[in-house]
């Protein structure tokens, strides 16, 4: 498999580029999702009064770190010469025009939009999986190896594209008569309120203060209203119009049979069921500390929180119920932080998606091997067979005692191979989601038929390893997998973070919304091309002036 941007050789079942960072993974399409106001952005300072033709000259003849279009490799400068800077015009295409002071807006959610997407798939692990520090000069840091292109440049010419596709999406859709969605015009009206009452909560004097303290120094709250506006029309237009596209039966038959094998990569058959669109509304128990100050949440605490959650689905059920009204009291009594901006809802979720098991493994790896040319150690016929007789052995020992967790946790402590030989926890895996682990593993922990204390053994390319299933957390996956289950269903369910309310929407078949999926993308790329090739778009890379944060994020 080859990194679909650079082309950078990648392992087996490795998605993550090492060489340019692209995620080359295949991921279930997303709905779109109601905007979050940005918090941060710009403190008042004063801003030379210099006509756009004269900073231009002055940035060109003056500036110490101006090289020649094309061979710029440094962007970001001062914070005088990027104020003085904030007004030129650095790109237009037609009769619009991109400024400075815009185009920082641009660049930074290009950074921040790159890193939640890494928070999106790795949680509270994203900093370990992020290829660049945002935080520390993005033009000392390479990321195409290759070509020797700093992140700075990549970011700056993605902020470039992004205004032009975004600025000739919204040129389209006022001519054709375009109308922002209810929820985007709410947006805009309350934007400015929204981002001074996070500045007043944050100790910020301004609207402006707060965005430059996340934006840069020469951005005021007009240029990220900018931003959003154009947002707003362009994506919202884009978006309509692709939301719209509809394909066959046997346009999506044909786009499974040519893309069979990838899709197969990744999980995807014509036996994979169906994927599931919820809501849910979630209430969390009142923790309290016991002696050692450790957090508990006491059996007082989780009845309450039952009461609860048992009061707003009776109350739910005593109305003319639609998704719209469920939607709007998750995103005020929900606790889910995932989805509560979004009326709880969770979209294309797929069987075990919202599984998470606890395991116990002992991992006896083989020895000997030799190294091959690449310098991975290979294993004999017979290295391996030594290998599964010994792990057998001692699994046999395990089945012959008293079988019992705590004894599968010694055997673990002093036998197992994992961790360098140095397993303290009884071999202990807790949380583990689908996909977590390598696939013969993985296969094992996520058969449905598993059962708490079933012990196996299982070769992966590690060695083998003797199982003991603990136990399984899925109680919401239960429920909307359902065979029953139909659309506008209520229920109350309990889960290791709190009781549930939740709401079923509705199903759809999975291999079809892939390629329904993949189909949109092509369509929607080709649209895009089509939209751009009408106009000519201008960069003066020479005035281009990007000004440093504020050092209250550094």
């Amino acid at each position: 498999m080859e990194c679909k941007k650079c082309g950078q050789a990648l392992e087996e079942g490795q998605t993550l580029c090492p060489s340019c960072g692209e995620d080359n993974k295949v991921k279930k399409p997303r709905k779109k999702m109601s905007k979050k106001t940005l918090v941060a952005i710009i403190a008042v300072s004063v801003v030379l009064a210099i006509l756009l033709s004269v900073v231009g000259v002055a940035l060109y003849i003056i500036n110490p770190w101006q090289k020649e279009v094309g061979e710029r490799a440094v962007y970001v400068t001062s914070e005088y010469w990027s104020n003085a800077a904030r007004d030129a015009v650095v790109a237009t295409m037609g009769e619009y025009e991109l400024t400075n002071s815009q185009l920082q807006v641009f660049y930074w959610m290009q950074i921040v939009k790159q890193v939640n997407q890494y928070v999106e798939l790795y949680g509270n692990y994203a900093s370990y999986y992020i290829p660049f520090d945002w935080e520390s000069s993005l033009s000392e840091q390479i990321y195409n190896q290759t070509t020797g292109l700093t992140w700075e440049q990549y970011f700056l010419q993605a902020a470039i594209n992004t205004w032009q596709s975004y600025q000739a999406f919204a040129d389209v859709a006022q001519k054709n008569g375009y109308q922002m969605s209810a929820e985007d015009k709410s947006y805009l009206a309350g934007l400015e309120e929204a981002v001074i009452k996070e500045a007043q909560e944050s100790g910020y004097a301004s609207a402006d203060a707060l965005v430059q303290a996340n934006l840069g120094t020469s951005v005021t709250f007009e240029d990220y209203y900018y931003y959003e506006e154009l947002y707003c029309i362009g994506d919202g237009y884009y978006n309509q119009l692709v939301s719209e596209m509809e394909f066959t039966d046997g346009e999506l038959e044909e786009y499974f049979k040519e893309n069979e094998e990838t899709l197969k990569y990744y999980g995807v058959t014509k036996d994979s069921g169906n994927l599931v669109d919820f809501r849910n509304i979630l209430i969390k128990p009142i923790a309290s500390q016991d002696e050692d100050g450790n957090t508990v949440y006491t059996d007082e605490a989780w009845e309450e929180c039952k009461y609860t959650a048992e009061a707003i689905l009776e109350s739910l059920q005593s109305m003319n119920l639609t998704e719209e009204i469920f939607a709007g009291v998750a995103e005020i009594r929900s606790s889910d932080t995932a989805s509560k901006d979004n009326g709880g809802l969770y979209q294309y979720i797929g069987k075990n998606d919202l599984v998470t098991v606890d395991i116990r493994h002992i991992l006896i790896m083989p020895e000997g091997g030799k190294k091959d040319e690449s310098g991975t150690i290979i294993y004999s016929d017979a290295e391996w067979e030594a290998c599964r007789i010994a792990a057998q052995s001692l699994l046999d020992q395990y089945l012959a005692g008293d079988k019992t967790e705590k004894a599968f946790g010694d055997l673990a402590n002093k036998h197992s191979d994992d961790q360098d030989g140095k397993v303290t926890n009884g071999g202990l895996y807790e949380d583990v989601s689908q996909g977590d682990m390598v696939e013969a593993f993985d296969a094992w922990i996520f058969d449905e038929a598993r059962i708490p204390g079933e012990t196996g053994l299982v070769k992966t390319p590690y060695g083998y390893h003797i199982m003991y299933f603990v136990d399984r957390n899925g109680p919401i996956d239960e429920w909307i997998f359902d065979a029953d289950r139909k659309g506008g269903d209520l229920a109350v369910v309990k889960t290791d973070v709190g009781y549930q309310v939740l709401y079923y929407v509705g199903s759809e078949v999975e291999w079809e919304v892939w390629c329904e999926n993949g189909l949109r993308t092509l369509a929607s790329q080709e649209m895009l091309e089509s939209c751009l090739e009408e106009w000519t778009m201008d960069v003066r890379y020479w005035a281009i002036a990007l000004s440093n944060r504020a050092p209250a994020v550094q």
